[in-house]
């Protein structure tokens, strides 16, 4: 065994498996800066090298793969006007979540406990998504006055059900709720949204781990997949599809209610326009590319700055949104922003 350990990144290589460990514990595993240019490092030098058969994402902490990126830290480099730092940042991010997508070799992601936001990114881009009973997964940026980034303009839209056939029913509609509203939903409905691919009892994730490491993942997934439970979300499917249909996302606003209480209008809008571009590009580099054009606007926005002030700094839970509503957006400048795309470093 070879192991490399630096910040909150241990990169170890273990017979034939690059294994990527998250052990900020008290941060959730919150991925910063630094940490994606480990990750993306690893990943880089593994697909190059012949001994490494597979990779396999996981966390030392038991109730969380990771939460998300590390907002304040993005927050506060916007404040300081280090807007490389920012761009670099999602740049990189951006760049790994394809090189994810994109890999050569199996990419187990073992996500237990808390999956979301950019912790979607890194787990549900690769070819073996595990989930587990303790599974909760969420886009849940429009409370902070930011988008659904990391390649979810890509796979939002593409959610989908079984039907009775057995085919796949995609759905935009759906991916928009999810993303709009940053609905919560479980691994058994990840599974059936096919966001997620095994379904395993956590008990079991470590010996899953094991398995994988010595006979590989297919080896894994036979002897611990389940059946997983019944999907709650997906009966809510014809409702939703209802709810989050049409061209005017002023009318899916009224429809929506309760669903969309508290959200910044100015990140609705962005949600909305990127995953409309998204669902007729099958491409997930485009995808990403129209999101970090997106994102070096929104990370130094005044709706980002105030939302993660009210939710993450402060706590007050009050943001205070301008503009207040989505009739007041200018929605012919987000779509500027949306077909500027902005190419990824790697």
């Amino acid at each position: 065994m070879t192991t490399s350990q630096e910040n909150f990144v241990r990169a170890e290589i273990v017979g034939g498996t690059g294994v990527l460990m998250l052990t900020r514990e008290k941060a959730l595993n919150a991925l910063s800066r630094s940490m994606y240019h480990q990750i993306a490092g690893a990943l880089q030098d593994w697909a190059k090298d012949p001994a490494i058969t597979q990779v396999v994402m996981q966390s030392t902490l038991p109730k969380a793969l990771c939460a998300g990126g590390d907002i304040k830290e993005v927050r506060e480099a916007a404040l300081d006007g280090r807007s490389d730092e920012v761009e670099d940042t999602f740049g990189t991010e951006y760049a790994m979540d394809n090189l994810i997508a994109e890999y050569p070799k199996p990419y187990v992601a073992m996500m237990n406990g808390i999956v979301m936001g950019g912790g979607m990114g890194i787990s549900v881009h690769g070819s073996h998504r595990i989930v587990s009973e303790t599974t909760t997964m969420a886009m849940p940026e429009t409370a902070i006055g930011f988008f659904t980034d990391i390649g979810a303009s890509h796979f939002l839209p593409r959610v989908s059900r079984e039907t009775a056939d057995g085919a796949r029913e995609t759905s935009l509609e759906f991916g928009r709720y999810l993303g709009l509203s940053g609905a919560r939903f479980n691994g058994a409905d990840a599974i059936a949204l096919g966001l997620a691919d095994t379904y395993i009892s956590s008990s079991d994730a470590e010996a899953f781990v094991e398995l994988t490491i010595s006979d590989g993942v297919d080896a894994a997934v036979a002897k611990f997949g389940q059946e997983p439970p019944a999907s709650e979300i997906i009966t809510k499917w014809d409702e939703i599809q209802e709810t989050y249909a049409g061209d005017s996302l002023e009318d899916i606003v009224e429809r929506a209610g309760n669903d969309l209480d508290g959200m910044s209008p100015t990140a609705l809008v962005r949600v909305f326009e990127l995953l409309n571009a998204g669902a007729k590009d099958d491409n997930v580099r485009s995808c990403l590319e129209r999101e970090l054009s997106m994102a070096t606007v929104a990370a130094q926005s005044k709706e980002f700055l105030e939302g993660v002030r009210a939710m993450v700094v402060d706590k007050d839970k009050n943001p205070q949104w301008s503009p207040a509503t989505v009739a007041e957006v200018d929605a012919d400048e987000v779509r500027r922003v949306v077909e500027r795309k902005i190419e990824l470093p790697f």
